[in-house]
């Protein structure tokens, strides 16, 4: 069982959103204030431990209800919604069977039904009930229809009793089920009160409509779940209660253990000792404060448990980093660890059967590099190759890396009018241009510029030295992809995420191609052009909006005519003034596709070194050029010193709209 989908409406800054997740890892990102802890929040509502509809929880309060501003005479308005809901849709794959041990465990419920026949049993005429099914349709961006029908109102509403398990009451309801959802509504009265409600729907597959439960007892059992939100509070999410996934491992643990009498024994030792130790206390405030008003009653200091029934709640966890202390006491890294390790043990040797779902909000508070490479790396684990589910909010790029096929990822936006929206990318196809922190950096950018190689530091040094602060000032990363091949793809996967992206590359991006007329010039190896990089590149509003389609077929035209008058060149130069095509200026061409965001170099970026020992044509930008250029800097030389700048200044400019 895995969460598939997640609709939310009018919940915080969330206007309406409708979240697809997969099996596996699923990784949301974002920048600061986009709405991504909101997501988790509205997740921890429904699938979280605590009660849904419980009366006096605080999981909603008025400010939970999304507002929006309107002008009215000049005025500005602050208006609010009355009703939140969320659903979350889960699926269970064919083989994947349901625990109906701790499902008969659980209370049980009323099914929206309706009486079609009657049949006579031991003298009783006995009705034969049969949901009424919720068309698909209505659910979930029409809710409220749904929930009009209440659990009263439905004359012919069928219970599902746990108690009759000799009847397979629980197996009738679900073997031949394979879609859930859990749909939450809460409303705001006239009176100021929140009045809040779940249930719970299910049905055979994603063609059929919805039966209907008015209770959602069944919920933890379904999908067992841990929410860990970025505020880190063992306390709340290690709670030892008998409907806890912690709660069940330590009572898991400690009643199936052949030591427990002697446990039990020692543990009264310890409340014998405490009788002694208290003795007077206890004396003088029974008598003084507890006799007078309460007969009969007496006052007891223990250190443990009275009884096998609450020994496992007085379970406490202690951390040696050296230094031993309760979990509570030490920072936000070991307690998310410690809770991921626990989580994990629990979905290993406990909790055998159902799938669960590990949801963490930035994993990586309070964790060094290595170690956030560690966490990421058992969070793959967590996954028992798709058995269960990871959910996680993050800043850090160490995060998106993964060993699994099916990493998706989720980039969350914000803006005035639509609130939070959100764009998922299944990363499959672009795996292999993820490999490092530097192309996974691309997901938290406002703005991407995509090189071919070592290029990338050239591009990073003159901004630093021109543009001061300006590119992490803008949000904008450059990413280098190893070469001109992958420059198309990896701009589709920005374009995908709606970034803002631009490019940098070699003169001769300008031209080449992949047919075989190249090897009448020698062994000239096929690559990708700036045509590769289709129109969609082209027309970005960052680029050249409506104009992009015109200015992509110019640009085709213009390659054209290079390789009809001037094959070799199309195939071999390496710089602008190699080329010969009367009356075409490629300068002022270049210029102008600089001016666009575009930018392809009048030559190679060697070309462009003041000094030979950083590079040059014949000793190509290596990583040792690199390291020459940064020492060159850091000794006082000054980027226009050791390089011509103009042309990528001029591109950057245009880039930081500066």
């Amino acid at each position: 069982m895995y969460l598939s989908r997640l609709y939310i409406n009018n919940f915080r800054s969330i206007k309406e959103l409708d979240l697809r997740f997969s099996m596996g890892k699923n990784v949301i990102v974002g920048r600061n204030n986009a709405g991504k802890s909101n997501i988790i929040k509205a997740l921890d509502i429904v699938l979280g431990e605590s009660s849904p509809t419980y009366a006096k929880s605080e999981n909603i309060s008025d400010n939970d209800f999304y507002t929006w501003k309107e002008i009215r005479d000049g005025k500005e308005i602050i208006k609010s919604t009355d009703v939140i809901r969320i659903w979350c849709e889960l699926e269970r794959s064919e083989d994947e069977k349901l625990n109906y041990d701790e499902l008969y465990k659980c209370f049980g419920f009323y099914v929206h039904a309706e009486i079609t026949d009657w049949e006579r049993v031991t003298g009783r005429n006995i009705p034969i009930k049969s949901p009424i099914r919720i068309p698909r349709q209505e659910t979930p961006t029409n809710l409220d229809a749904a929930f009009l029908i209440s659990e009263d109102d439905s004359q012919g509403k069928d219970y599902i009793n746990p108690k009759l398990k000799n009847q397979k009451t629980f197996e009738h309801q679900f073997e031949d089920k394979y879609c859930f959802a859990l749909a939450f509504i809460a409303k705001k009265n006239a009176d100021g009160s929140i009045i809040k409600e779940i249930r719970l729907f299910y049905c055979e597959n994603e063609l059929e409509d919805w039966i209907m439960a008015f209770r959602a007892s069944v919920r933890n059992e379904l999908l067992q779940s841990a929410i860990i939100p970025s505020f880190r509070d063992p306390q709340n999410q290690l709670r030892l209660s008998n409907w806890t996934w912690y709660g069940k491992l330590i009572r898991h643990l400690t009643d199936q253990h052949d030591q427990l009498p002697d446990l039990q024994s020692a543990l009264q030792h310890v409340r014998e000792v405490a009788d002694k130790i208290f003795e007077t206390v206890s004396e003088t405030v029974t008598h003084s404060a507890l006799d007078v008003a309460f007969p009969g009653t007496s006052i007891h200091f223990q250190f443990n448990a009275e009884n096998k029934t609450d020994l496992y709640k007085t379970c406490l966890i202690y951390i040696d980093d050296g230094f031993k202390s309760l979990i509570t006491e030490k920072g936000s890294g070991i307690q998310s660890a410690t809770i991921i390790g626990l989580f994990n043990y629990y979905t290993q040797n406990v909790n055998k059967i159902t799938s669960a779902l590990l949801c963490i909000e930035e994993p990586e508070i309070y964790l060094h590099p290595h170690a956030r490479r560690v966490i990421s790396d058992r969070l793959d684990d967590f996954l028992d190759n798709n058995r269960n589910q990871v959910i996680i909010t993050t800043h850090s790029v160490e995060f998106i890396r993964t060993t699994q096929d099916d990493l998706n990822i989720i980039l969350v936006q914000r803006d005035n009018w639509r609130g939070t929206t959100a764009k998922t990318i299944n990363i499959r196809k672009y795996k292999n241009l993820l490999i490092d922190n530097n192309q996974n950096e691309l997901f938290f950018a406002d703005k991407v510029i995509v090189c071919e190689g070592f290029d990338a530091h050239i591009i990073t040094a003159i901004a630093s030295g021109l543009f001061p602060k300006k590119l992490d000032e803008q949000n904008i990363s450059v990413v280098s992809v190893g070469g001109k091949d992958r420059i198309s793809l990896m701009i589709k996967l920005i374009l995908e995420l709606e970034i803002k992206c631009f490019v940098v590359a070699d003169f001769d991006y300008l031209l080449r191609d992949k047919e075989d007329d190249r090897k009448n010039y020698g062994d000239i190896p096929a690559h990708e052009s700036i045509i590769n990089l289709g129109e969609k590149f082209f027309t970005q509003k960052c680029i050249k909006g409506d104009g992009g389609k015109k200015l992509y077929g110019n640009l085709a035209k213009l390659r054209n005519r290079i390789k009809r008058e001037d094959e070799k060149a199309f195939y071999t130069a390496k710089c602008y003034d190699e080329v010969n095509i009367e009356s075409v200026n490629l300068l002022e061409i270049l210029e102008k596709l600089r001016k666009s965001g575009i930018c392809i170099l009048s030559c190679e970026i060697e070309d462009f070194s003041k000094d030979e020992s950083i590079m040059s044509r014949e000793k190509k930008l290596s990583l040792e050029g690199v390291y020459e250029l940064n020492s060159r800097i850091v000794s006082g030389n000054s980027i226009t010193d050791l390089l011509e700048t103009g042309e990528l200044c001029e591109f950057l400019s245009i880039v930081l709209d500066s």
